[in-house]
């Protein structure tokens, strides 16, 4: 993923935030899995679950285009 990618990726994140944040009711729940999961000595889940909604963001930009 390019850096112009991600720009439009993240710009998308927050498009759809700013529209519809109960969408993101979840996001919330996630913070404390993160925090929850580090402080039991886990890896936490969250880079490798934001890292594929990213790439669904830039798959869906790049097919707009």
């Amino acid at each position: 993923m390019t850096n112009e990618q991600m720009v439009k990726a993240f710009n998308e994140w927050m498009r759809r935030f700013i529209e519809e944040p109960e969408r993101f009711e979840a996001e919330f729940r996630t913070v404390n899995k993160f925090l929850a999961d580090e402080a039991e000595g886990r890896e936490p889940s969250y880079g490798e679950t934001s890292a594929a909604y990213l790439t669904q963001l830039a798959s869906g930009q790049a097919a707009a285009q």
